[in-house]
């Protein structure tokens, strides 16, 4: 039970380090000269990011011999559930949270964006009427709290003219990232799961990744007129930068099950938050941005919020004092 404790934590602080680096590194490859002069640049890093990021999930899901069912789930209605959901997450979260990047900085942006659940938790009370308890309420306004103090940072203008505009494209991937939470929890909950057929959490993100690739590729990008922009990326070893920065958002939600399957959804809820951290730690170093201390206030207010809204510290001590008590009892008998 110990060791799934520390493979659980290890699993969920790499969430955080790998996101946050995701986020920083996004926001280095988003000042390249072919993405600087082109106005569908944003979008067509989503559409790379999320198209690379299928690339490698279904890679890893070739080689652990679970591809096959991922087709499979595709026809079922938990299938076709998540697809909707993506849908929702993928093209308004994915391509809200990189412009949210490319106008407000990295560390700005991943800061608000781990608001997500606690927003989801507020959407799922209104829609599906679950209920919320006083330390979430509590959590989820601390969280509110130190995302709207943030918003009103005194940043550099100059370096950011429409520091603003990202904040609201950050929060309109907040938005898309709850809205699939909301949706993905309703389907898991009201409907059935088809007879003979057992998917995996990996599974279900292979099918978002996928979802969001075919609605960029199909509809986004030649909308915006984006794959000239794609084809000169591919022209050039820039391209590379692409796979490599999806490597690290696969492994974010691949770590992210993991966590989860370890120590459970509140902590692993919680530990994703510290992505704001690192992309404030990775931002000072990779792209010299001035970490003032209103800001890490802001971050730290954020993150405990989330802390307060996934983990209820009383349920973890009384399960720490039960797992003590168990262990003297149990010496007890031995001696006996």
């Amino acid at each position: 039970m110990e060791s799934n404790l520390k493979k659980g934590l290890l699993f969920g602080g790499l969430v955080g380090l790998a996101w946050g680096l995701d986020t920083v590194l996004m926001g280095l490859v988003g000042q390249i000269e072919i993405l600087q002069s082109s106005p569908s640049s944003t979008l067509v890093s989503a559409f790379l990011h999320d198209g690379f990021c299928f690339f490698w999930l279904a890679l890893v899901m070739f080689f652990t011999k679970e591809l096959k069912g991922v087709f499979q789930l595709l026809k079922t209605k938990k299938g076709k559930a998540v697809c909707i959901a993506a849908l929702v997450g993928a093209p308004i979260g994915m391509s809200g949270y990189v412009m949210g990047i490319k106008y407000a900085a990295p560390a700005y942006a991943s800061s608000i964006s781990v608001i997500y659940p606690g927003v989801g938790a507020i959407l799922s009370y209104l829609i599906l009427k679950e209920k919320l308890s006083k330390r979430a309420m509590l959590g989820i306004a601390i969280s509110l709290l130190g995302s709207v103090a943030l918003g009103y940072s005194k940043v550099d203008i100059s370096a950011y003219p429409h520091f603003y505009r990202g904040i609201a494209f950050t929060c309109l991937a907040v938005l898309g990232w709850a809205l699939e939470g909301v949706i993905i929890g309703y389907a898991m909950k009201k409907i059935k799961d088809e007879e003979n057929l057992k998917a995996s959490p990996q599974q279900f993100l292979t099918i978002r990744y996928f979802t969001s690739f075919v609605i960029y590729a199909l509809i986004i990008v030649p909308f915006i007129g984006g794959y000239g922009t794609v084809i000169q990326l591919a022209n050039s070893h820039e391209i590379f930068y692409f796979t490599g920065i999806s490597i690290l958002g696969a492994i974010t939600y691949l770590s992210w099950y993991k966590s989860v399957d370890y120590i459970g959804v509140a902590m692993g809820t919680a530990l994703n938050s510290t992505a704001a951290f690192w992309a404030i730690v990775f931002s000072a170093l990779l792209l010299g941005t001035k970490i003032t201390p209103y800001l890490m206030v802001c971050g730290f207010i954020i993150i405990l919020g989330v802390f307060v809204f996934a983990v209820d510290i009383g349920e973890i001590f009384n399960k720490m004092k039960l797992k003590k008590n168990e262990k003297v009892s149990g010496s007890y008998n031995v001696e006996k």
